[in-house]
């Protein structure tokens, strides 16, 4: 009844609001009007660049109080009109986490970094020290409150980012993309607690999230953004279903299962479910009497077995003397598209670092193309191989995008003319065409991602390792870029991608290699090793939905593939036949 009953009033009102950035001739938002209501779960998506972030900032007036810019229309909060407000007032009703917790940690302890908003608000310390323990509590960090930041795994640093936000007691919660940078476990962690603040506080949720199959089933509330303007507002479930086609188009793409409903409904004429355990019910009973094949037609073409990366017997120790990477010992052939993936800390990264210099060996060594790198400069490793870093703001440093596209081969000594082809086609490829004098700090950051990519792209190298590029994208960005970067590796580039999306790696890599504690765990066909789903739970990784439903039904007797995606399970229909 008291939900009931506070949702009788309007938490957030929002009228006409069109936006400006500075220097900017086209509004980021336009005419966005909105109604938000205590204790609702909103999830709000859109493609990267849509104007998510920057009508989420409207909102504590980090937008225009720190943007600066031209911002209209009206935004009443609890019924009072915000218009000339300071940030400092409104976060005390607005709390907002951000992609990156490192941009809003600052103090030595988890426990100081909670306490300093309401040390802020000039509380006396009893009422401090009970903010912090019920927040700490409420993000499950109480036995981690005297532990330094810097010894937090992502996913504590995300919790520990909400829990200072709740100390101040906000009335709205918006998250913007928090777990992008974090592992299957580490997403599940952060959305948990999300959802028992919705529902045990009745704090009202904004989530901005490009992990549909994870949070479709938390929202009551779906809102679309296109072009700065909000499209569709709506229940997630009907807005799959009704727009599924409309959403697709514009990168927005639902979960597995709902894709698997939807091919039924649409092509067989099917009332299928379009949740988990209903949907594998539902397809034991429609293919228990098939007698179809259980394979999968292999259409990739084996790379060649020439070495492109050897890594020998390789140790990486930290400072405080303990092991990074234990005894590495790997081949990447010419040609491979290798995932790297693993748990936050399982050191990909620290791999990946390897490869271009930036760490050293403690013992052991890496050879490109049969040379030690440990002999090769700088600018000769550069050339060989290409490295995207997971934050793009550690690579971006120019103040115009076509000059950062420059900047590396300016460095090797390429022609004008070759600089100018190289550079137009990396920005083609990127979809970044329309922002060549645009400074790259007013980019989104997918769009911010593509411009480091680009960047990578125009100084072709024969190999490139890529440490997380599709965060903050959305899917349709993602397959676009993915499948760019298909294309040289099917021309003979060789790929190294890290990522968190078991989705992506089961699409695109040919081999998969997860790593745990400094280790190689697994390593073999992607589809090998997303068939072994008890030993990937020792590493925080989950299968995706798709391989977990067909590896399911195989349990129950029905012999179908092991399936890696929708397009997979579409094509064993097709293919087979199935009298459906």
């Amino acid at each position: 009844m008291g939900k009931q009953k506070d949702r009788e009033n309007i938490r957030l009102h929002i009228k006409d609001l069109t936006y400006y950035y500075p220097h900017s001739d086209s509004p980021s938002i336009k005419d966005v009007n909105l109604n938000i209501e205590p204790g609702e779960f909103i999830l709000l998506v859109g493609p990267s660049g849509c104007g998510k972030t920057t009508l989420v900032r409207c909102l504590n007036r980090l937008i225009p109080e720190v943007a600066g810019g031209d911002l209209q229309g009206n935004i009443v909060l609890n019924g009072k009109d915000t218009g000339g407000k300071k940030v400092n007032q409104i976060a005390l009703h607005v709390g907002m986490v951000f992609q990156n917790p490192g941009t809003q940690l600052f103090s030595l302890t988890v426990g100081e970094d909670v306490a300093f908003g309401p040390e802020n608000l000039g509380l006396d310390k009893q009422d401090i020290l009970k903010r912090v323990d019920s927040s700490l509590k409420a993000v499950r960090m109480e036995d981690l409150q005297d532990h330094f930041i810097f010894t937090l795994s992502g996913g504590e640093k995300q919790r520990t980012a909400i829990g200072g936000n709740l100390a101040m007691e906000p009335d709205i919660l918006v998250l913007d993309e928090p777990t992008s940078d974090l592992d299957p476990v580490g997403t599940k962690e952060v959305l948990d607690i999300i959802k028992r603040l919705n529902r045990e506080k009745n704090m009202t949720i904004i989530l901005i999230e490009h992990k549909i199959d994870e949070v479709i089933k938390l929202a009551d509330r779906m809102i679309v953004m296109e072009n700065g303007r909000i499209s569709l507002d709506g229940n997630p479930c009907n807005i799959f279903e009704q727009e599924h086609d409309h959403l697709k188009r514009n990168g927005i793409y639902p979960p597995q299962i709902t894709e698997v409903s939807h091919v039924l409904r649409t092509k067989y004429g099917l009332k299928a479910p379009s949740t988990y355990e209903p949907m594998l019910e539902f397809l034991t009973g429609l293919l228990k009497d098939s007698s179809c094949s259980s394979s999968i037609e292999n259409d990739i073409v084996p790379p060649a077995t020439i070495p492109h990366v050897v890594i020998e017997k390789m140790w990486h120790d930290h400072e405080d003397g303990s092991s990074g990477l234990k005894d590495i010992n790997l081949q990447v052939n010419h040609g491979e598209f290798v995932a790297l993936i693993g748990h936050n800390g399982a050191g990909k990264t620290i791999l990946s670092n390897h490869l271009i210099g930036l760490l050293k060996p403690c013992r052991g060594r890496i050879l490109i193309d049969g040379k030690d790198i440990s002999n090769l400069s700088t600018a000769e490793l550069a050339q060989r191989v290409g490295y995207l870093f997971q934050n793009p703001d550690d690579q971006i440093f120019t103040d115009n995008v076509m000059e950062e596209i420059r900047f590396g081969l300016k460095n090797v000594g390429v022609s004008k003319d070759e600089m100018d082809k190289r550079v137009k086609a990396a920005l083609e490829m990127m979809e970044l065409e329309g922002y060549g004098n645009r400074h790259p700090h007013s980019l989104s950051r997918g769009q911010r991602q593509r411009l480091a990519v680009a960047s990578i792209l125009a100084m072709e190298p024969d190999l490139l390792v890529l440490d997380e590029p599709t965060t903050g994208q959305d899917r349709g960005h993602v397959n676009k870029f993915l499948h760019q970067i298909k294309e040289l590796n099917n021309l003979g580039k060789t790929v190294i991608l890290i990522t968190h999306d078991m989705n992506i790696a089961a699409e695109y890599a040919d081999r998969t290699i997860v790593m745990k504690k400094g280790e190689i765990f697994l390593n073999g066909s992607t589809r090998d090793v997303f068939s072994m789903t008890e030993e990937l739970q020792e590493t925080c990784i989950e299968s995706p939905v798709i391989t977990r439903l067909s590896l399911d039904l195989r349990k129950k007797g029905i012999d179908v593939p092991v399936m890696l995606t929708v397009d997979e399970f579409k094509r064993y229909l097709e293919t087979n036949d199935v009298a459906l």
